[in-house]
């Protein structure tokens, strides 16, 4: 068996990224949305100039939209077409690893590699999610690989690669910005200590990369300042350490054994690598600086977050491949077979496990029901009053012909950024429009808000439809639906 899979292991790899094609497409094929895929799919329908308008007045970089806007003009904007545009960096990252991570590292690792990949819980889930992550994952690896090619052969198409890969990484998201930053300085510290002949090189290419992020620093500057009053993250300690070890293996999982197991690969790694670099520590070098460059990136992070949280466990995810790597370098040069069956097992049974929870909740006939209680009775003068944009978010994307209020009570600056969502919705700090209409209104509440009460406190409103309380299992969100009448 042994000799029939060291044989036949580039063929399997092969077959590994037909897997890893097919399982994040397994969710692509269902319309219902959370507030983070609406918001890209309202983007992509937007013209190119409301596009960076709304982008720039986010909290994201640009990258992804604009991708994601080109892919539409070829492909479409439906729901399930944007969904698949999130599986096409998961599968050439796993090419990526075929073509290049095979050739630098061996046929093991890329095998492993494609393994872990494919067997992780939260690849299947942000691999079909319409969001940015995993382009984050596909760019950050390759700027890792290629800065580990750069020192080592000096060679220019390695240094152009690796600069144009940490520019996309930076324009994707802001961990994968901190993360190619990190890289960038650990390259530094080898070229100052072993290799100052690259000095030059290394100017040169991280300039080219500097003036390349100048729009991008001033979009970071003029975001920072524009969200510093309605953040929303926070990070509880000592819980965080928790939620960070299990990330990566419980996704949509209600239990406490991924982080059982998250754990004992956490330790695993350390014990295994701590042996390796006794062994030969520039052998394995590759594997202690992905493992270093993903530490300080959380370590730092954590510690910004005392003074102002942002952090949260999700956003581990573009050095993911980062991860995948360490791990499978190790798997690769293990060589007890106990130990490889139960960490491919436990991935297996994760990722069967998570896959059957995240199916019931994207395939869930509930996540129907609200928007079918009002498809059923909308009339085309109607109009959609709401102060949560949770659940909300697929009412703007599902009614797009009536005109909708977002009631912006809390004052966030968010007028621009919800241009994602416009013409249909507008973002209005008072209710005065509401007080002077006349017609149909239909709420939209969320399980804390009481924008029912606001309406019903109007004068010359006459309730319709009484409330109706609907559980949307894929966003987690309950819509709570009700219809008045303003005469």
């Amino acid at each position: 068996m042994k000799n029939f899979l060291e044989k036949h292991l580039n063929k399997i790899n092969i077959g590994l990224i037909v897997l890893i094609t097919i399982a994040p497409l397994l969710l692509c094929f269902n319309s219902s949305l959370w507030f983070d895929e609406a918001y890209s799919v309202g983007i992509a329908r937007q013209p190119l100039v409301n596009l960076f308008v709304s982008t720039i007045n986010d909290v994201h970089p640009v990258l992804y939209y604009v991708l994601l806007k080109i892919y539409s003009l070829i492909f479409g904007t439906s729901v399930i077409a944007l969904r698949i545009f999130s599986v096409i960096p998961i599968v050439l990252l796993a090419i990526f690893s075929f073509v290049k991570i095979r050739k630098e590292f061996g046929d093991k690792v890329s095998f492993y590699f494609n393994l872990i990949l494919l067997l992780l819980p939260v690849t299947m889930h942000y691999g079909s999610q319409i969001r940015m992550y995993s382009l984050a994952m596909l760019f950050v690896t390759i700027t890792a690989v290629y800065a580990y090619l750069a020192y080592k052969n000096n060679k220019k198409k390695d240094w152009v690669i690796f600069a144009i890969s940490s520019i996309c990484s930076a324009y994707t998201h802001y961990f994968a910005l901190f993360t190619i930053g990190i890289i960038n300085i650990v390259l530094l510290f080898y070229i100052l200590r072993e290799k100052k002949e690259l000095l030059k090189r290394w100017f040169i290419y991280g300039a080219i990369q500097i003036v390349c992020y100048i729009p991008g620093t001033v979009i970071f500057i003029m975001q920072s300042t524009r969200v510093a009053n309605g953040f929303w993250i926070s990070v509880n300690y000592p819980d965080i350490i928790t939620q960070i070890i299990e990330f990566f293996f419980l996704d949509s999982i209600n239990s406490g054994l991924p982080s059982i197991f998250g754990l004992f690969i956490l330790i695993y790694m350390i014990l295994r690598v701590h042996k390796l670099y006794l062994e030969d520590k520039k052998k394995i070098r590759p594997v202690t600086i992905a493992l270093t460059v993903c530490g300080i990136v959380i370590l730092v992070t954590l510690l910004i977050s005392f003074k102002r949280a942002v952090f949260i466990p999700r956003y581990m995810l573009p050095m993911l491949g980062l991860f995948i790597f360490a791990l499978a370098y190790v798997l690769s040069v293990e060589k007890s077979r106990i130990i490889k069956i139960v960490v491919v097992g436990g991935l297996l049974v994760l990722t069967i496990w998570n896959g059957v929870t995240l199916w019931n909740k994207s395939y869930s006939e509930d996540n129907e029901k609200p928007i079918e209680a009002i498809q059923s009775e909308v009339q085309p003068n109607d109009i959609f009053v709401y102060t949560t944009i949770g659940p909300s978010s697929s009412v703007a994307i599902d009614f797009s012909n009536n005109k909708q209020y977002f009631y912006n009570k809390d004052n966030w600056t968010v007028e621009k950024a919800y241009g994602a969502f416009a013409p249909q919705m507008k973002v209005v700090n008072n209710l005065d429009e509401i007080e002077n209409y006349t017609g149909r209104i239909w709420v939209i509440d969320a399980g804390d808000t009481n924008m029912y009460d606001y309406i019903n406190d109007m004068e010359g409103t006459t309730v319709l439809k009484e409330k109706e309380e609907y559980y949307h299992p894929f966003s987690g969100d309950t819509f709570i639906i009700s219809l008045f009448e303003k005469k």
